[in-house]
């Protein structure tokens, strides 16, 4: 009888790797995938609550994207989606009308929201050099 080595005995016995097993890493995926799901709603809406004034009538809003101002019943400011403090309130705008080459502002005032920061939006909207304001209305339930 021959002496065989240590390794001899383990290379016969067992066979070659010759899959990779991805279940595993399509569960992975799929979680991933789930998650982004959830998640991404909730990233994409970074802007104020603004509960909208009603209008019998309104005019359709034309099919550029305008530059749009948001004022909540607290009196925070959203450009395009983005909180701004008020202090920042001209120069984000005159910024964005630069970047986005947009001479109309679209107001977007909550129903409940004081004179004063309407006007104060007016007023920075005019100092940015936007010369033409749009109020957001939702259509009247009549």
């Amino acid at each position: 009888m021959a002496a065989q080595g240590p390794g001899a005995r383990g290379r016969r016995g067992r066979s070659g790797f010759t899959e990779i097993n991805i279940t595993p890493l399509t569960d992975v995926f799929l979680v991933l995938v789930i998650i982004l799901l959830i998640t991404a709603p909730l990233i994409q809406n970074t802007s104020i609550k603004v509960e909208l004034p009603s209008s019998a009538s309104g005019d359709k809003a034309d099919q550029t994207k305008p530059l749009s101002l948001a004022v909540d019943k607290k009196g925070q400011f959203s450009v395009n989606g983005t909180i701004v403090p008020e202090a920042k309130l001209v120069e984000t705008l005159t910024r964005e009308a630069k970047t986005s080459k947009q001479t109309v502002l679209l107001l977007q005032a909550d129903s409940e929201a004081t004179q004063k920061f309407v006007v104060k939006a007016m007023d920075a909207a005019r100092q940015a050099g936007l010369r033409k304001i749009s109020f957001a209305t939702q259509p009247s339930a009549s």
